[in-house]
């Protein structure tokens, strides 16, 4: 996603990977300044339902910028309504009877902002949506316009029952994978020389979750039959760590109705990577959200009411796949002895001799803090053992 051509829409990940929000990326003009940008849906396979409501900041200074103190009510065409609550940081979080979260039923949402400014959303109607099959990978290449060839997996999604009116679909992709230092935290110099015994290991072993920008949408309504084979996904190449010591893929397969899924559709032309972005500015897209207080403001963004399914692949390796990636640990040596080190650079981990002593060499943290850069060393608890 090309970087400070857009401002950044953080939507919040709560309560667990069940409860996501798609995130919306407007390229913001200077006359797109402060306006509002709701996300959110209403998921019949979920009773906690998670909208989102923030303002756009300039393309200059790019912020994620919450709208707290909202009232916000999802409401069906049957006249009930549901309540959402504050989580301090523009995320907003309900319980939806499943009862009436039916094929056809058709939702809405309506907020008021601390300035009581009413926005509302058009109805989204529920659809039914098919089941994932399967989720697996093909070895493959990818060849650029220079012609270097880069090695990898491809992953794809097979659906079967794919019912008759339900034939628009968005898949939001999730991985999770297990980096590693190089070394354990043994020695280091923070004014004096300290010693770890036992060697302290526990940041050695990180994971990492991140979520696909790319969008995938289909249309299977001039399609045969009630199935779907092998509808392509993320790639991951060899050249990173990503495959070195496990890697985990949650897909996440939405059915949406045909209006949610024109806005995806448009969303995805604008931004495809593959298209020539830079060639001509992109549009801030429109989706149903309206300024009822004031119809000439617009509102980005999209309610919707979905219906999604989920399924886990984990890879442990990947046999037939050479994998290599850069190793970022550096050393600096001590040539002119600890005087060389600065107290702003404490502590300083010095690298170990293999005989209980060390050596007069400075160790980057990234060679011993797994969480320098992103993760935990928590390990999911869908990890395998």
């Amino acid at each position: 996603m090309p970087k400070l051509k857009h401002i950044y829409i953080f939507l919040a990940l709560l309560l667990s990977t069940t409860s996501c929000i798609d995130s919306y990326t407007p390229v913001i003009k200077s006359i797109d300044i402060g306006k509002y940008v709701v996300m959110g849906r209403v998921d019949r396979n979920d009773s906690v339902q998670t909208v989102n409501i923030s303002m756009t900041s300039s393309v200059s200074d790019p912020n994620y910028i919450p709208i707290i103190g909202c009232s916000v009510v999802i409401s069906d065409d049957q006249g009930h309504q549901f309540p959402l609550f504050s989580q301090g940081d523009g995320s907003y979080v309900g319980w939806v009877d499943p009862q009436y979260m039916t094929e056809g039923a058709r939702f809405k949402i309506k907020i008021i902002t601390p300035k009581n400014e009413v926005l509302e959303s058009d109805y989204d109607q529920m659809p039914s949506g098919a089941k994932i099959d399967s989720v697996y990978y093909d070895l493959k290449d990818k060849v650029s316009n220079s012609g270097y060839v880069t090695h990898g997996i491809q992953f794809y999604v097979n659906m079967k029952d794919i019912p008759a009116n339900s034939h628009y679909y968005k898949w939001n992709v999730y991985e999770t994978w297990e980096h590693r230092t190089l070394y354990p935290i043994e020695w280091y110099y923070d004014g004096r020389v300290e010693h770890v015994y036992p060697p302290d290991s526990s940041k050695m072993i990180c994971w990492d979750t991140d979520k696909s920008t790319e969008i995938y949408t289909l249309n299977t309504e001039d399609f045969t039959g009630n199935s779907y084979q092998k509808f392509p996904l993320n790639f991951v190449s060899s050249q990173t760590e990503k495959l070195a010591h496990g890697y985990s893929l949650l897909v996440e397969q939405v059915a949406l109705s045909q209006a949610a899924y024109n806005f995806w559709q448009r969303m995805k032309l604008n931004y495809d990577r593959g298209g020539n972005l830079y060639e001509k500015q992109p549009a801030v897209i429109l989706g149903n959200m309206h300024d009822v207080s004031d119809p000439n403001k617009d509102v980005l963004g999209y309610f919707s009411a979905t219906a999604s399914q989920k399924k886990r692949i984990f890879i442990a390796s990947v046999p037939q796949l050479s994998i290599s990636y850069p190793d970022y640990c550096n050393f600096f040596a001590l040539r002119f002895g600890f005087r060389q080190i600065m107290p702003y650079e404490y502590p300083a981990y010095l690298e170990s001799d293999g005989k209980g002593g060390f050596q007069m060499v400075v160790m980057g943290k990234e060679c011993v803090d797994c969480m320098l850069y992103s993760g935990t060393n928590v390990k999911p608890d869908f990890w395998p053992n």
